[in-house]
């Protein structure tokens, strides 16, 4: 007997979404939880609007580690009420990408026999994703670019960096153009991102996309404030004013007391972070590496203040903005946040705002914040989010874009 199409209205998120299970299955070397969390999160606000959500993932990668059966069968699984469906995967390095081409499009084309697509989300501008979204188009669905990252080459990249990356660079914005192009609605994370090409089409600015349901409450178990930094720990997201702030707090005592920091994240000079670290005797610091959902959620948990620290003059400071400073303020965490994006357009009451990139103004937060303000502000930092961030908010403004 013939299988019926599911009539239910259908979303397909396009991107390399990525778990735990899958990296290790797949020998992956870099995971995407920025992205993958980006991905989750706007399928479950399409999903308050009566969408039934799948996200399609090459789970692959042009460094895929070798494997002797050759190719990755499709893997599926659940998660909250999204569908994730991993297409299969050449276990070839570089020739993994070929393959990609294929088995996105195929389960693509798959899904669309079985299912009503009316919805497809591309996460950014890789090849295959393009390459799925000129399919979706022929089949007249509607497409949405959700814009993570802004790709603007620059004639000094061809003499001042590697070829390699001068290459990525063009690259990246032909298939950022063709994705806009393909579009019929585009997601931007910050105002800043806005240029003619995006002004011409129909556009969302869309700072978070949270879930604001859980408890957040602030527990102190000491003295100690927990102070936290995560995400990528590089020079573009402030590590190196961060390890300048934590340098001149080990010489004052009686910060140095108040104190506790935590940090995890992404390091490609981790040993040499953790040398850096063990310098600053004085101090509790708890450093992590890299940690599962999890995990991050449990140190999340316990911590009191969060760190957004990226560069506001950094090559990326016009090109991509953090979104951790949304998830944290949706737990009910006071942020102390750099002039980046749309952060500048905050209430005041909702975070602190350094407006000078130096590690004095951190200190200064730092040693003038009492636990009434922390919790104070972490309470309307946790109302605004619900306001503008909750996944039914978010939802009603994506589908509404389209109409």
């Amino acid at each position: 007997m013939k299988k019926r199409k599911n009539k239910t209205n259908t979303s397909v998120f396009i991107g390399n979404y990525l778990d735990e299970k899958i990296i290790k299955e797949r020998g992956l070397l870099a995971p995407n939880p920025a992205g993958s969390n980006r991905m989750w999160r706007l399928s479950k606000a399409v999903q308050t609007q009566g969408f039934l959500p799948y996200i399609i993932s090459p789970a692959c990668s042009a460094r895929i580690k070798f494997n002797s059966k050759i190719i990755h069968p499709t893997h599926i699984v659940r998660k909250n009420g999204i569908i994730i469906v991993y297409a299969p995967a050449l276990a070839i390095p570089y020739l993994s990408i070929l393959f990609e081409f294929f088995s996105m499009s195929w389960i693509f084309l798959r899904l669309n026999f079985l299912r009503n697509i009316k919805l497809t989300i591309l996460y950014c501008y890789y090849p295959s994703t393009i390459f799925v979204a000129f399919i979706a188009k022929i089949l007249r669905i509607k497409i949405i670019e959700d814009l993570e990252d802004i790709v603007t080459p620059k004639a000094s990249d061809w003499f001042s960096t590697s070829i390699m990356f001068a290459i990525q660079q063009s690259v990246g914005s032909f298939l950022m153009r063709t994705s806009i192009a393909l579009s019929d609605l585009i997601i931007i994370p910050s105002s800043k991102f806005l240029f003619k090409k995006i002004e011409s089409k129909s556009f969302l600015i869309v700072n978070g996309c949270i879930d604001v349901s859980g408890d957040t409450n602030l527990v102190f178990e000491d003295e100690r404030i927990n102070v936290l930094l995560a995400g990528m720990l590089d020079e573009e997201q402030g590590i190196g004013l961060y390890l300048q702030t934590l340098d001149i707090i080990n010489r004052e005592e009686k910060l140095s007391k108040k104190i506790r920091f935590d940090i995890c994240g992404l390091s490609l000079n981790e040993e040499e972070l953790k040398v850096s670290l063990e310098k600053f005797s004085n101090l509790d610091i708890n450093y992590y590496g890299f940690v599962s959902s999890q995990e991050f959620n449990a140190i999340l948990k316990k911590t009191h203040i969060c760190l957004v620290l990226q560069n506001p003059t950094g090559r990326n400071s016009q090109q991509k903005t953090p979104s951790k400073g949304y998830e944290y303020m949706a737990f009910g965490k006071p942020i102390i946040v750099t002039a980046i994006g749309d952060y500048v357009n905050l209430p005041e009451n909702v975070c602190f705002l350094i407006k000078d990139y130096l590690p004095s103004n951190i200190i200064n937060i730092l040693n003038e914040i009492k636990k009434e303000s922390i919790v104070e502000i972490g309470e309307n930092a946790k109302t605004f989010a619900r306001a503008n961030w909750g996944f039914e908010n978010v939802g009603e403004k994506i589908i509404n874009g389209l109409i």
